[in-house]
């Protein structure tokens, strides 16, 4: 950290100033031999020393900041031609940065100011070397501590935000409204104008919640996000300026107060008291709805009813979902109630309650398809006390069945332009893609099925397998079609080069 004393020049005609050589190339200052720039940094040299007298400024931390010895305070560069470089260096550049001896400062404008002092009057040299000094003291005072040191210190203000505190405090509620604003269950609500108005008001509500980072406020292992972070200094509001751009998110740290603010400042009182009312306004909706969470509760007793089966009802599932696929058909269970009513609770969540809240238990509700309040009456006339036995019938009927339209070696399984494959046919089709489908592109399959013994067949001795001119007969397109209506029955999957059997040809293989 600091100027490498190997590049460094000082002048005693100058003596709070230390010269560095600035640009490609530039390694060392020889002399200053320009009228001009005698004259120009003696002019400097009187305004810092104006200044330090002005401000009663303590400059010494600013030499060790810089790691310079004897008077000099304030670094200024030289370039090429041993002429001054107008702009001032800013202090960020020499923050937690170890710069090379082998050569000169680098010439970017992200390290220097803005401000071309060489063309400033008096007055306004004056104010800004006054400013500059003051950030060399800031950054000299932040230096002191590790830049992993001011994140903690950043990260842990952040958490004594009073807003984020309220967050912390009132998760649950704040949680209940996210989850419930994007529920089903608001669609079978009544009344539609009341629910209406409640969404409008969440928006608004939850809009301070919205604002901050969710990777702030739930960081897991690591504090904060994790994400890299920007800091920034204000030297006059002895502020660090700390920016996430991945989380879109910024805030200042006051270092004297050990604080943060946002960007956007809320009125926490005011969030407090329109949470509350936003939970209240909530639960008085739910309470006119007294028929769905009846409806609710007995859906949760039918789910808990069919738990002592599971094992045969996901038995019987697996078996119904393989007659579809031989069937070709879409997989309902129309037959058979109990397997349908299974088939759409086992996906539902519906906790017992625990919270005198309907805020908090309706968000814990899980439920993807909300037509299982259509379904219920029915499902109540079919289901009787004990299960256990109807579900046991319900899973010999299915392997029954699925004997019945198992394929048989000489089913025609597919037909394309008139040209008949049967199940033995597929198969073999299939073994060709379980063995070689994901080690080589389509149109190679589709060579070895036609029988063209191509160079790179021969090369790769794919003519010499058991499935080369299986189909020769076949025009290759004929061929290349085959492929993609087994891809459209669910016998193959397409992958990035070639494909793969499916988990359904594995069942039915």
């Amino acid at each position: 950290m600091g100027l490498p004393e190997g590049i460094t020049y000082q002048d005693e005609r100058y003596p709070f100033i230390v010269l560095a050589p600035i640009g490609k190339k530039n390694k060392q200052i020889r002399s200053i031999g320009h009228k001009f720039e005698r004259g120009l940094l003696s002019r400097l040299n009187d305004t810092i020393m104006g200044q330090i007298t002005l401000k009663n400024m303590d400059v010494s931390v600013i030499r060790s900041y810089l790691n310079i010895q004897g008077p000099a305070v304030l670094p200024v560069a030289f370039q090429k031609e041993e002429t001054v470089h107008p702009y001032l260096l800013r202090p960020e550049f020499f923050l937690w940065n170890t710069l090379s001896e082998e050569h000169g400062l680098p010439l970017k404008d992200s390290i220097q100011y803005e401000v071309d002092f060489t063309q400033l009057s008096a007055e306004q040299l004056h104010k800004h070397v006054g400013d500059v000094l003051e950030d060399y003291l800031f950054l000299a005072e932040i230096s002191k501590h590790t830049r992993g040191y001011w994140l903690s210190k950043i990260y842990d203000a952040f958490q004594r935000h009073p807003l984020v505190q309220l967050y912390h405090k009132k998760t649950p509620v704040i949680d209940a409204v996210e989850t419930m604003n994007q529920s089903s269950l608001l669609s079978v609500l009544k009344y539609p104008e009341d629910v209406a108005y409640w969404r409008h008001r969440v928006d608004i509500v939850m809009r301070p919640f919205r604002s901050l980072p969710e990777k702030w406020l739930r960081p897991g292992h690591v504090k904060s996000c994790g994400h890299e972070k920007s800091l920034h200094f204000d030297s006059y509001h002895r502020t660090i300026h700390c920016q996430c751009e991945e989380c879109d998110f910024c805030m200042f740290y006051h270092v004297e107060e050990d604080c943060v603010s946002f960007v956007e400042e809320f009125d926490v009182e005011r969030s407090r008291k329109r949470l509350i009312t936003i939970e209240q306004q909530f639960n008085s909706i739910a309470q006119q709805n007294e028929k769905l969470l009846e409806q609710l509760g007995q859906l949760r007793g039918l789910k808990k009813q069919l738990a002592p089966a599971r094992k045969t009802l996901d038995e019987s599932l697996q078996v119904a979902q393989l007659i579809s696929r031989y069937q070709q058909a879409d997989g309902r269970f129309g037959e058979y109630p109990l397997l349908d009513m299974y088939d759409k609770l086992r996906e539902t969540h519906i906790p017992a309650r625990q919270s005198t809240s309907e805020l908090i238990w309706l968000s814990s509700i899980r439920m993807d398809d909300i037509q299982v309040f259509k379904k219920l009456p029915h499902w109540l006339q079919h289901v009787p006390e004990n299960v256990y036995p109807m579900t046991s019938h319900v899973l010999e009927e299915l392997n029954s069945k699925l004997d019945e339209v198992r394929y048989e070696d000489s089913d025609v399984i597919i037909t394309i332009k008139g040209r008949a494959m049967t199940y033995v046919d597929v198969q073999q089709v299939l073994d060709l893609v379980y063995y070689y489908g994901s080690d080589y592109p389509v149109h190679t399959l589709v060579q070895i099925l036609a029988g063209k013994a191509t160079n790179k067949l021969r090369t790769l001795k794919l003519h010499e397998t058991r499935w080369f001119g299986l189909l020769s007969d076949w025009p290759e397109k004929y061929i290349q079609k085959l492929f993609n209506q087994l891809e459209k029955q669910g016998w193959i999957m397409k992958q990035q080069k070639g494909y793969s059997i499916s988990e359904f040809a594995d069942e039915v293989m």
